[in-house]
């Protein structure tokens, strides 16, 4: 046992394990071999019906969050980032997806043509995407201009402010659901909805961008959709509680970039490590796979079906 040990040391030194203890892939190919080892085959045959169309609308596939594909700027140093950037024109945005949705389009691809048995050419593909995306991207745009102004974007009415929010929340919400945001969990607080009702937020009403309420976010200086569902949930736990609204206490005074002032400090440049996380931070589904290391279901629907049950009662316009 003794003799293993500088083995594994020098093994875990080379970038391909990672916090989790999960290999990283350096190709592929063996992406496919980890895959096929941590899908269940009640899970492979699900994802063999899958087409690429289906691709974005997937969620539960935790294993590629393992692999570190480029979300975080610190995910760089990945080795299979760096394999597959090899293909890929990381400032060119295909579907008008950023780099590390090109990857995860590429690496899912891949694995079903794997499981199809049918060839896959990784160059071929990588500019199949490059030659569709300025046509598709500017569709994007298109739409993206329509959700700016729409009062509801797939069936779904998006509020004005924190104050319309209110509102639907009234009306979306269990009377448990808002005793618990009214008396907030003591050790968690209101982080506990973070990935249940603000994950819904944040899907379906358009905080990851172009909807009138992403926009009057970015008024109040509040650009992150995780900043933004955290006041969505703040302001309306003191409105359950009484408190006025203010808007003024969440908005924030405007972050000069390095590139605009170049008497910032240059460790403000400097990218910020991947945070360290809790067990207990993770949803439910995520620590059983963690715990598990196999997967045997994901989603394939689209974010609007994303919201737990037992938060949100109805959406009611």
């Amino acid at each position: 046992m003794w003799l293993l040990l500088p083995a594994l040391w020098c093994y875990g030194q080379s970038a391909s394990i990672n916090e989790h203890g999960f290999y990283i892939p350096q190709n592929l190919t063996e992406a496919n071999e980890q895959l096929d080892k941590v899908l269940t085959e009640k899970a492979k045959a699900k994802f063999r019906r899958l087409t690429p169309s289906d691709f974005e609308n997937i969620s539960g596939l935790f294993i590629l969050g393992e692999w570190e594909l480029g979300e975080l700027e610190t995910d760089a140093n990945s080795r299979l980032v760096q394999y597959l950037n090899t293909y890929v024109n990381t400032k060119q945005e295909a579907y008008g997806y950023e780099g590390w949705q090109v990857r995860r389009h590429l690496v899912l691809l891949s694995y079903l043509r794997h499981l199809q048995h049918s060839p896959f050419d990784l160059a071929v593909e990588a500019k199949k995407l490059a030659a569709k995306g300025d046509s598709v991207a500017r569709v994007i745009e298109q739409q993206n201009q329509r959700n700016l102004v729409a009062d509801s974007i797939q069936g779904i009415y998006i509020p004005r402010n924190l104050a319309d929010s209110f509102v639907q929340l009234d009306k979306m919400l269990a009377e448990p659901i808002k005793e618990q945001l009214r008396h907030p969990d003591p050790e968690y607080g209101l982080a506990k909805f973070h990935f249940g009702l603000g994950l819904w937020m944040r899907n379906n009403w358009g905080l990851w961008g172009d909807s009138r309420l992403q926009q009057y976010f970015e008024e109040l200086n509040i650009t992150h959709p995780d900043d933004m569902s955290g006041v969505l949930l703040k302001s309306y736990s003191d409105y359950l509680n009484g408190k006025p609204l203010d808007e003024n206490q969440y908005r924030r005074a405007a972050i000069p970039r390095v590139a605009d002032n170049p008497e910032l400090d240059s460790a403000a440049a400097v990218s910020l490590p991947r945070p360290k996380l809790k067990r207990s931070d993770y949803s439910k589904p995520y620590r059983q796979f963690l715990r598990k290391r196999r997967i045997d279901d994901f989603h394939e629907l689209p974010p609007e079906a994303y919201g737990q049950e037992s938060e949100i009662v109805e959406v009611t316009e």
